[in-house]
């Protein structure tokens, strides 16, 4: 088995496993009492505890290894969905996702893992394959998750359970297949914890990267934050029909990074795959709430997989490219707490907003995508394949 595929593999459980709560969590947490913005603290407390851990744990990974540091992390999760085999009250449904969002910081080692077995060149393609890994555990996660709960009753008890199970498949996985990338000791990130981040920043290429990453997720997590009410209020469809349609954004997010990227970045070059998909993105956001079942819905949907297709893989390539290979881990860690911090305070704006007007989270996200599309433009590759990215001014 190649390294690659074995971080595939990884990604593909650990997100299968995360992507069967997608449809009970936004019900749920109403359910169980929560409004307004404390029913977004639900959801955002799982980005607060992968803020605080992800950037250490990346850093971390590049010191004593990734493999170590996804055994933690898998194990962590493993507990995070067994206690929520028990969120019958809202505050266990609160220690739940703490325990998963640390579980859940595992994203930036994975990628940094997957960038430790490419070349530069080969990186976009590498890294699109781990992205068709989310895509592929959204697509089968939500509906199993959906079917979960109903035959559950309900009751979160057996949803849990299933993920918890799938969990310690990936922790399985993690021990007999993957493979180590770095010696310990790697790592030439010197200094307290915010080292890292204070480095990272001082690179102009790798800061404009870094806050594109930051308001594109901010943006998108309006949208993962009110979905399924938008879908229960606005178009009447249950739990399970409403993750039919995340299962069509996954398909196609899917066959994009797994297919439609390795061809495309060859010929087209990260840079302008980027522009591409936030092209794509911007006014997909705007429509969601105004495209009813279904065919407007799903052609809207795939339009949002375009769109991500395009350009979060090649968004990480070029800041892996930015990055040293000796901090990956670092910077994936960075990246991945900027991203939390967004999913931090959107689905409790997303959520303030949607109670005063279910459009409203969606123009939000909608403008917000304009920032990095504009941004997109300032952006160069370098003239050698592993090279840094060049800032036009």
């Amino acid at each position: 088995m190649s390294p690659l595929f074995a971080v595939f593999l990884t990604v593909f459980v650990d997100m299968l496993g995360f992507g069967l709560l997608i449809p009970d969590l936004q019900i749920r947490a109403d359910n169980l009492g929560a409004a307004g913005w404390v029913r977004g603290a639900v959801l955002a407390v799982f980005s607060l505890a992968q803020l605080l851990a992800a950037a250490p744990l990346g850093r971390l990974s590049d010191r004593i290894g990734r493999k170590r540091i996804l055994l933690i992390t898998a194990s962590m999760s493993c507990l995070s969905y067994l206690v929520y085999s028990q969120a019958t009250v809202l505050w266990v449904m609160f220690l739940s996702r703490i325990l998963c969002g640390i579980g859940g910081s595992n994203v930036g080692v994975a990628f940094a893992l997957a960038a430790d077995v490419t070349k530069p060149e080969e990186r976009a393609k590498g890294l699109g394959l781990v992205g068709a890994a989310f895509g592929l555990g959204f697509i089968f996660g939500p509906p199993f998750g959906g079917m979960l709960i109903q035959v559950g009753g309900g009751n979160p008890l057996l949803l849990g359970l299933v993920a918890a199970s799938l969990c310690v498949v990936n922790v399985i996985v993690i021990w007999k297949v993957l493979p180590e990338t770095v010696s310990n000791g790697a790592s030439s990130y010197r200094g307290g914890i915010f080292a890292p981040v204070i480095q990272a920043f001082q690179n102009p290429a790798l800061s404009l990267l870094l806050t594109m990453f930051f308001v594109a997720n901010f943006a998108f997590a309006n949208l993962e934050s009110t979905f399924i009410l938008l879908s229960e209020k606005e178009f009447h469809l249950d739990e399970l029909h409403s993750s039919y349609i995340l299962m069509w954004v996954g398909i196609v997010i899917a066959i994009m990074q797994g297919v439609v990227l390795p061809r495309f970045v060859k010929k087209f070059g990260e840079v302008k795959l980027l522009r591409l998909g936030y092209l794509f993105l911007a006014p997909a956001l705007f429509m969601v709430p105004f495209a009813r079942p279904w065919v407007p819905a799903l052609l809207v949907a795939m339009f949002l997989g375009i769109g991500s297709g395009f350009a979060n893989p090649s968004l990480s390539s070029l800041i892996s490219r930015t990055a040293g290979s000796d901090i990956q881990g670092g910077t994936f860690g960075i990246t991945q707490s900027l991203g939390a911090l967004g999913r931090i305070v959107a689905p409790m704006v997303g959520n303030f907003a949607f109670d005063y007007g279910h459009w409203i989270p969606y123009a939000i996200a909608g403008t917000l995508t304009a920032i990095p599309l504009l941004l997109a433009w300032w952006v160069k590759m370098p003239d050698r394949p592993a090279g840094e990215v060049a800032v036009a001014g």
